[in-house]
């Protein structure tokens, strides 16, 4: 499981890290950053905190990932819709007690995808926590779509070539999710991508198109 970093120095925020966004939230403003090295993502506080004596920025939320060039039957280098996209797996996320119920993890996993144009795609092992947020996602986020994908079959939902945006309840949750020790949906991941990009690309391929 993630283990947060409660501050970064300005060196280190320098030198490893990209400013994607900013936020403004109850009069402060955060700084969304992306490691795309190791890679990492992060919101910190743009402001300089003094901590035992040192200059930190605090970090209120933190993602860590995973590079895929390949998922299950390499599906992931093959499939069109990624063949232009940077691909990541979500490894953890985690977000300070203090600054939770605001919206932070959602506006991480946004800015990555609609700014870096990334796409994301879920851990093989989901924990509560994951769960509600990729479910709060696909139910809120007007800018992401969400995918259902069973890397074992190569394939996303409905599994009949065809692609269905998840939108936190119109799939069965017994085929997306499963509970320890039943391990029958360890292969299903869930895609996060940009919604417009997505819906350009099924429009193209869908069989009706002129």
């Amino acid at each position: 499981m993630i283990v947060m970093p409660t501050t970064y120095s300005p060196m280190t925020v320098a030198r490893a890290f990209t400013r994607v966004e900013e936020i403004e939230l109850s009069g402060r403003l955060l700084h969304v950053i992306y490691d795309p090295q190791t890679p990492r993502a992060a919101i910190i506080e743009a402001d300089i905190e003094i901590f035992e004596g040192i200059p930190r920025h605090r970090v209120v939320a933190a993602l860590d990932l995973q590079r895929k060039p390949a998922l299950g039957k390499d599906i992931v280098a093959v499939e069109r819709c990624w063949e232009d996209a940077h691909v990541l797996q979500v490894e953890g996320v985690c977000v300070d007690p203090g600054e939770r119920d605001k919206g932070l993890a959602t506006r991480l996993y946004e800015a990555l995808i609609l700014q870096c144009g990334i796409t994301l795609i879920s851990d093989f092992d989901q924990y509560e926590g994951g769960k509600m947020l990729w479910q709060k996602i696909a139910r809120e986020s007007d800018q992401i779509a969400v995918f259902v994908l069973d890397a074992e079959q190569g394939a996303f939902w409905p599994y009949d070539g065809s692609k269905v945006i998840y939108d936190g309840g119109c799939i069965p949750e017994e085929r997306i999710w499963s509970v320890s020790p039943d391990q029958k949906c360890h292969r299903v991941v869930l895609v996060a991508e940009n919604r417009q990009r997505a819906n350009h690309l099924m429009e193209e391929t869908s069989p009706y198109s002129i």
